[in-house]
């Protein structure tokens, strides 16, 4: 279940526009990804704090951004070529392994990138897992 709805993001977010066929299946993938590097009651009064739904809205334009729901799946054109686009001074590169412990600024969880600002809202909360932190892939007892 996704933890913003399209409204959200249109008013209170402003993100950047998704085509409204795309947007349930986005909405519901990046609920899924913040899912896997933070723990969240369900019942918590967390769900709706302004700043846990914009790391979500964060989260979901990320993927937009790297390509939907075939970033995900694997099937974008980056993901498959391992190859890199640029406009200006940003650029985007494809088959990158970066990890929470590599110090990039990209965080990536199984394969899957991480917002950074939905990452330091999630920080700024409390949720975060300590094995995000430290990017491995399981929680370790210390």
């Amino acid at each position: 279940m996704a933890y913003i709805n399209e409204t959200f993001y249109n008013t209170k977010f402003c993100g950047r526009p998704i085509p409204a066929a795309d947007f349930p299946r986005l909405a519901d993938i990046a609920s899924d990804v913040i899912d896997s590097i933070c723990y969240i009651k369900p019942e918590g009064e967390i769900l709706t704090d302004k700043r846990f739904k914009r790391a979500v809205a964060y989260q979901l334009e990320l993927l937009y951004e790297q390509g939907g729901v075939d970033a995900i799946t694997g099937s974008s054109e980056l993901s498959q070529t391992g190859g890199s686009e640029s406009l200006g001074d940003y650029s985007v590169s494809g088959g990158g392994s970066g990890s929470a412990a590599d110090g990039s600024a990209m965080k990536v969880v199984n394969g899957i990138p991480i917002s950074p600002l939905a990452y330091a809202l999630l920080e700024q909360l409390g949720l975060m897992q300590r094995w995000a932190y430290a990017g491995f892939r399981e929680p370790r007892e210390w």
